[in-house]
């Protein structure tokens, strides 16, 4: 057998260097694939080769017409093609020797054939190969995928046996080879190496339409082979593509579903983000550093009302006309000071500062908030003062103890003293400042001095 065989398996070793070295690419991207993209995007062909142990006998048990079946080498290659996520077919050849003897003389008494060896010619076979684990949403990238397979096919075989008593084989069929029908029914995984390899690890087997395959009818059952094997499969087309085999729908469809909601997150973030704190969005505006402070448009842009070319909140003179610019740094136009505008800031120079002296104090009785008429004069001069000095200021000041309750009492002397200024003199409250400071003085005295 080994003889016979060598050939075919330098092939196979050599088939089998090509398939590793086309292998070596990096692994493909499948996330950029939209979902429901349909069959285009993917490879859908695949070759392979495997070798594996053949036997005439199953795993799941059954009668054999030999007491002592044999495991011997056999060796195959495939075509396969992925239909959809689920569901591809796979054409098969396989060949190879099965063996078996009686063994035991008392077993072998009540059969007439001693031992058997059926060279196949080969086997074909068409099979139906349902995938599944591929579609998963635990893990984003498959690299495993089970399958189960059932098909039909045509075997043709050859029997040679040797009859009890005897040490000579024979033809079981001296006409030539045999034809039959069988079922191929198989299990295994598929195991992803490489954009280009997988590995074939299986079990497939054969039921024969006849009880000839061993050269021997015993009984009324048919015969019956099982096949072991391990493989290399080689996936044909535009390396750029992945294989459908290995792809994950459901979690390309994730994962364009996250970087969706992801995209709208960053769009929200652009919405909400306001570097400049102008109260236009990022996303928006036309001038993300507008300096603070600076009232801006609709668009971003510090607002500049004469269109100097500098911003309202830098110009010194807001409405620079037309033929006064260009401007200068602060907004300033070229334009001569009018007249009018001269001689008010001239009278305004010479305004003489604040002289007021020897302003009073206004005394008030233990406890008490009351303004004696004493006081009333002398606020009343002090208004009087006020009026003919319009660039002065008075500050009332009162000296409270460290207790709330003297505070309080010094927070409504002095407010009492600015209101009767206010609303009895006439004089503007903006001239008048109001303050306590402990320990400073008298705590039943306030003073009054300008500022």
């Amino acid at each position: 057998m080994l003889r016979i065989n060598s050939k075919k398996l330098v092939f196979l070793l050599a088939f089998l260097g090509f398939v590793l070295a086309s292998s070596a690419q990096s692994k493909q991207d499948t996330s950029t694939i939209p979902p429901f993209s349909g069959k285009k995007p993917f490879r859908h062909f695949s070759v392979g080769v495997n070798v594996g142990a053949l036997n005439p006998s199953l795993i799941i048990g059954g009668s054999n017409d030999f007491a002592k079946p044999q495991t011997t080498l056999g060796f195959g290659a495939n075509v396969h093609y992925q239909l959809n996520h689920l569901i591809g077919f796979q054409a098969d050849y396989l060949g190879g020797t099965l063996e078996g003897n009686q063994g035991d003389a008392s077993y072998a008494s009540s059969r007439t054939v001693s031992s058997f060896k059926t060279n196949f010619d080969y086997n074909v076979s068409l099979s139906g190969v349902l995938t599944f684990g591929n579609i998963n949403w635990l893990h984003q990238k498959n690299y495993v995928v089970p399958y189960v397979s059932l098909g039909a096919g045509m075997s043709v075989y050859n029997p040679k046996i040797v009859k009890l008593g005897s040490t000579e084989p024979e033809d079981y069929h001296p006409d030539g080879a045999i034809k039959q029908f069988f079922v191929p029914v198989a299990a295994g995984v598929k195991i992803n190496l490489s954009t280009r390899l997988n590995l074939d690890l299986g079990y497939r087997m054969h039921f024969v339409d006849k009880d000839d395959l061993d050269g021997y009818n015993f009984s009324t059952s048919r015969d019956r082979f099982g096949y072991g094997f391990a493989g290399l499969d080689i996936s044909l087309g535009k390396k750029n593509k992945p294989q459908m085999l290995f792809d994950n729908p459901a979690a390309r469809a994730t994962n364009a579903l996250q970087r969706q909601i992801d995209t709208v997150k960053q769009e929200q973030v652009k919405l909400s983000s306001d570097s400049d704190g102008d109260g236009v969005s990022d996303m928006f505006d036309k001038e993300p550093n507008t300096p603070a402070g600076c009232p801006v448009d609709a668009h971003g842009l510090a607002r500049d009302t004469d269109g100097d070319g500098v911003p309202d909140c830098k110009d010194k003179e807001l409405v620079t006309p037309t033929q006064c610019q260009p401007v200068d740094a602060d907004g300033v136009g070229k334009c001569p000071e009018p007249d009018c505008c001269k001689a008010i800031r001239d009278s305004l120079a010479a305004v003489p500062a604040c002289n007021l002296t020897n302003l009073p104090s206004i005394s008030f009785k233990s406890n008490k908030t009351d303004l004696s008429s004493d006081a009333k004069a002398m606020l009343a001069t002090v208004a009087s003062d006020l009026k003919s000095s319009a660039a002065c200021s008075i500050s009332v000041t009162g000296y409270p103890a460290a207790s709330k309750a003297s505070q309080a009492l010094c927070n409504k002397r002095t407010e009492l003293i600015k209101k009767y200024l206010v609303e009895t003199e006439g004089i503007s409250a903006d001239r008048i400042d109001v303050n306590c400071e402990v320990g400073g003085g008298d705590i039943n005295t306030v003073d009054i001095r300008s500022k």
